[in-house]
This record gives structure tokens, C-alpha cells and sequence, in this order.
């Protein structure tokens, strides 16, 4: 695995908890370079075990606290680091390092500013020709999400993940899988408690020749899943959950221009005191990925998914909605993007449903331009706008926002 691979996975583990309604910068963070060797009509850089950059940004925010009247515009600046080093260590045992730090800076709600960083150390192991897997630790901290927490104090959350996964090749078409997990996320800054969240899942697959793959999985979950005492209603704290899901799932490459990945299946998520939030239900996600030229890369995605999103004042987001994406990579040096997301997401254990209120319903939309320049080698300028929008039945949740986005980024 080259190092611009190394960044591009541990860019997409970083920003896989982030919600469709996150910070534009994300808009330049995942913006696919020509150089990358995404794209047919170019070949991708070749790069050695290791890699650094830094980088450093700007962007303008319309209405930063997500407010429906008295909208606070402010200009958010940035610095970063980070790297990636990827070597087999002994016989067939590799080791992935990857990580990155971040400072956040806020002109006029200086009360956020903040010192975010992911770090992430994998072992790639093997052990004769059919049994491997990957172990992995975790640890990510950022700032939450102000258009869920709908609070003007800082709050850092904290969250450790610790991974094991294996598959036995026990036939040249078919493998078993399996895997155990755990997560613990803390809040600092919120009266939240902290939470600990394990999983166990097991799998087959069925493999073809040209590395499409067909399997059937079984996951089961389980963990804290507190609710606070906010409004006087009484407290859960020791509400807890069990989760599980069985589902297909699928990786097709249909041609060298068109690829289709999925995810679908049957979830229970049930509670041990606020039973009313349980949880019964198809759930997936799937993507299609289409180049119908050299230069264009088409994406569309669908999801389904009962999220625990730790950002949100509830027990978990039903969330469900589409997006879809468009990249041109317009010379080597020279990419443009698009990006369309409608997600509606309904609340489930709120605990301002206990005074009478209703369940929270919303809907966001958002979309995204993106535009970059690798005016010279190692060096990558790109910039953005992002409109977003959120309708709810709740009253103050509703928002609009404009957020403009330049960075600067090297790396080698």
C-alpha cells in the first residue's frame, strides 16, 4: 500500500463520524486530485513507504451557531500536520501509522477555538496462506457538532477505538470472517456521561476470480447508552442497549469504469428502560460509482441507519437520504466537484418528548462546489462553497448557512 493510499484511508476513517451537515472544510479535505490516480486518464503518483504534509485554511461561515434568526457570521482559520508510515516489520507482519493535528481558530466566538487530532496504528497480520486480519487502535478528538449540541460552550469529545479482524481462506472461492470491537467516547465541556460501547460480528464470503465479492454478516452490539436528566424528567442513567443486525453485503465491478458496493440487512436495537426507542427496521447503504469518461467520476449513494450519533441530545438518528457527487478533473493540475446530500433524520429517545413535545423530524440539504489547483508538484490549492439548509418541527432548529472555503496544502 502506497503512502498517498495510507492518507486517503485514514482520511476516510477520520471523517467517517462526521454528520452530513459538518464543516465546509471538509469539502477541500475529500477532494479527489487528479494525481491520485482516481482518475483513468491519469496515472497516479508513485510515493514511498512514508509521507507528511501540512496545510492551512480559511473559511468564511454565515451563520456559524446554525440559528434560524440573529445569525452570527464568522471567519474560522486552521492550521495542520499530519503523516503516514506503512513497512513490514517481520516475515509477513505489517504496520500502518497514521495521524494528524489541528488548530482551529474562531475571530469573534473565540470560545471555540480548539486543538483537534486523530492518531491510528494498525497491524496487518497473516498467519500461514489462508488466515489474516487487522488490528487496529484509534483515538480522535474534535470539536462537536454546534448545529446538534445547539450550545455556545465548547464541547471536545474524545474517542478511543480498538478493532480485531480476521478471515480464514478455507477455500479459493470462499472465506469466514469475524471480529471484535470497542469504543469509548467522553465529553469535555457537556455534562454527558462517558460511554462504552462493544461489538462482536462473524461472516462468509464468497469470492470471485476478478476480487468481486458476495457475503452474509451478523453483527451484535451492545453498551451504555445514558439519557440526562435536562428538563427534569427523570433520569436514565442506566439505560443501556444490545443491537443486531444481519445483512448482505456486496462489492460488484461491473467494468473497470463501474463499480457497485453494498450493504443490506435487518437491524433490532432495543433498550433496556426507554423501551419506547427501540428500534425495528431494514437498514444499508450501498454506492455506485460510474467514470463514463477518462476524466468525469459520477457517485451515487443511498443510506438507511439507526446512528448513535454522539453529537445529538438522543439516544440514537434515524437517518436516512441520498447524495450525489460529481468530479472533473479538468487538466492534471486543474479538478472540479459537485455535491448534493438530502438527509432527513428523526430523533429517537429525545428526552424533551417527555414535556409533551413532539419527536424531532428533520430534513437537511446541503451542496457543495469544490474547485482545485496542484499549481506545482506537492503543492495543492482548492477552494469551496457550501448552502446548507434544516427544516424541523421543532421550533429554533430551523437554519440556512453559506460557508466559503480556501486551503492551502503541501505534501511529499
Amino acid at each position: 500500500m502506497t503512502s498517498r493510499s495510507l492518507r486517503a484511508a485514514a482520511l476516510a476513517a477520520l471523517l467517517a463520524l462526521a454528520p452530513a451537515a459538518a464543516h465546509a472544510f471538509d469539502t477541500v479535505d475529500t477532494m479527489v486530485w487528479p494525481s491520485s490516480g482516481r482518475f483513468p486518464a491519469y496515472v497516479g503518483e508513485g510515493t514511498g513507504p512514508w509521507s507528511i504534509y501540512a496545510y492551512g485554511g480559511a473559511m468564511y461561515d454565515s451563520n456559524v451557531l446554525r440559528t434560524p434568526t440573529g445569525e452570527i457570521s464568522d471567519l474560522v482559520t486552521r492550521a495542520g500536520i499530519g503523516g503516514a508510515y506503512g513497512a513490514r516489520i517481520v516475515g509477513r507482519q505489517s504496520i500502518l501509522l497514521d495521524g494528524y493535528g489541528e488548530y482551529r481558530k474562531y475571530a469573534d466566538l473565540d470560545q471555540f477555538d480548539h486543538f483537534a487530532y486523530g492518531a491510528r496504528g494498525r497491524w496487518l497480520w497473516e498467519l500461514g496462506n489462508q488466515l489474516s486480519g487487522v488490528a487496529s487502535v484509534q483515538r480522535i478528538q474534535r470539536l462537536a457538532d454546534i448545529s446538534e449540541s445547539s450550545s455556545t460552550a465548547r464541547d471536545m469529545i474524545v474517542t478511543d477505538y480498538a478493532d480485531l479482524t480476521g478471515a480464514y481462506r478455507f477455500h479459493p472461492d470462499f472465506r469466514l470472517t469475524g471480529g471484535l470491537g470497542t469504543n469509548r467516547i467522553e465529553h469535555n465541556g457537556r455534562d454527558i456521561d462517558t460511554t462504552r460501547n462493544y461489538s462482536w460480528r462473524t461472516g462468509l464470503e464468497y469470492i470471485s476470480g476478478l476480487g468481486n465479492t458476495l457475503g452474509v454478516e451478523y453483527v451484535h452490539s451492545y453498551g451504555d447508552a445514558p439519557v440526562d436528566d435536562i428538563v427534569g424528567v427523570g433520569v436514565f442513567a442506566g439505560n443501556d442497549y444490545e443491537q443486531d443486525e444481519i445483512a448482505l453485503t456486496l462489492f460488484y465491478q461491473l467494468s473497470a469504469q463501474l463499480r457497485v458496493r453494498g450493504r443490506l440487512g435487518h437491524t433490532e436495537r432495543t433498550y433496556n428502560l426507554v423501551t419506547a426507542a427501540n428500534f425495528s427496521g431494514t437498514t444499508g447503504r450501498g454506492a455506485i460509482e460510474w467514470l463514463p469518461g477518462a476524466k468525469l467520476m459520477l457517485t451515487l449513494e443511498a443510506f438507511r441507519e439507526p446512528d448513535p450519533v454522539i453529537d445529538a441530545d438522543a439516544l440514537y438518528i434515524d437517518r436516512r437520504g441520498v447524495a450525489f457527487g460529481v468530479a472533473w478533473a479538468v487538466t492534471y493540475k486543474v479538478v472540479l466537484s459537485a455535491r448534493a446530500i438530502q438527509e432527513r433524520r428523526l430523533y429517537r429517545g429525545d428526552p424533551l418528548v417527555a414535556t409533551g413535545l413532539p419527536q424531532r423530524d428533520e430534513t437537511v440539504h446541503l451542496v457543495r462546489f469544490g474547485a482545485g489547483w496542484e499549481f506545482q508538484r506537492h503543492w495543492q490549492l482548492a477552494g469551496s462553497v457550501d448552502y446548507g439548509t434544516r427544516d424541523s418541527n421543532t421550533l429554533g432548529r430551523d437554519y440556512d448557512y453559506t460557508a466559503v472555503t480556501a486551503n492551502l496544502r503541501w505534501q511529499f
